[in-house]
């Protein structure tokens, strides 16, 4: 019994001595690495622990060269990325000189966009200057941006001066029209309100631009002065006659001298004198 304890001890004592001299086999082997490649290091990120030389950092992940370069938070994906130092920022995972450069996304598209650091912002891909010009909302075309001056508006993609034109609603349609201030609109035409007016008839369900003295009679422009809008006893439709006419199956005549009848031999109507009293 006691021959086996010796023995078992013996055994233990000599695994030992062999576990130390590998122990400083591996921190000589170590050492020699260390002296070609230089000290290393853990670094731990958000997500997991990166090994990086001595003279590195972890950005995102990934070692960099802390003399050469530096880790910036990415304008559009907001995630860290290593650019040089004189490109310290990044735009959509490009790195630029903020000095020379600015990334926008531009008003219109949306799109990622560089332009050059005097610029402001960009708009349908052209970059411009501030605040002399802006990225416009169209008044009729939804969605649709124009560059303009500052000062100005835009209309179906076209500039134009607030202080001297207005999009004016048109009775006759669902966008407005682009007139004068002193103007208005009828069927997408301006017009002075003092000569002219939209005149709307019922009948016909018709929208005209009519002169002042004149009106609407089944989608046609008459003189008040000359002219009466009738109903035609036959067709029951608008007729336009001279004043004091009536209609009888589409012609036009005289109320003071004849009535439309309707004649059993002609099988029709026709235009009968009026008998004198």
């Amino acid at each position: 019994m006691e021959e086996k304890s010796f023995n078992l001890h013996h055994s233990m004592l000599l695994m030992s001595k062999w576990l130390s001299y590998n122990t400083l086999f591996l921190v000589a082997i170590a050492i020699l690495i260390a002296g070609f490649t230089g000290p290393v290091f853990a670094a731990s990120s958000s997500e997991e622990s990166v090994v990086c030389k001595e003279d590195q950092g972890v950005c995102n992940g990934e070692c960099y060269d802390l003399r050469t370069q530096t880790c910036v938070t990415d304008q559009i994906t907001k995630e860290e990325i290593p650019c040089k130092l004189r490109e310290a920022a990044s735009c959509n995972g490009e790195c630029y000189d903020p000095a020379r450069s600015k990334c926008f996304r531009d008003i219109a598209t949306d799109e990622v966009v560089f332009c050059s650091a005097a610029e402001g912002g960009s708009c349908n891909g052209k970059c411009f200057k501030t605040p002399a010009q802006a990225c416009v909302p169209d008044d009729v075309l939804d969605g649709k941006y124009t560059l303009c001056k500052s000062d100005m508006n835009a209309y179906k993609g076209e500039c134009y001066n607030p202080r001297l034109y207005a999009c004016t609603d048109d009775p006759t349609s669902e966008q407005c029209t682009l007139c004068k201030l002193n103007e208005e609109a009828c069927n997408g035409k301006c017009y002075n309100p003092n000569n002219y007016h939209c005149a709307y008839d019922s009948y016909s369900d018709t929208t005209l631009l009519c002169r002042a003295r004149e009106d609407n009679c089944n989608g046609a422009c008459y003189t008040l002065k000359l002219n009466s809008c009738v109903m035609d006893e036959v067709s029951k439709k608008q007729v336009l006659c001279k004043i004091n006419q009536g209609s009888c199956d589409g012609v036009c005549y005289s109320l003071l001298q004849y009535e439309c009848a309707y004649s059993l031999a002609d099988k029709g109507y026709i235009l009968k004198p009026l008998e004198s009293s």
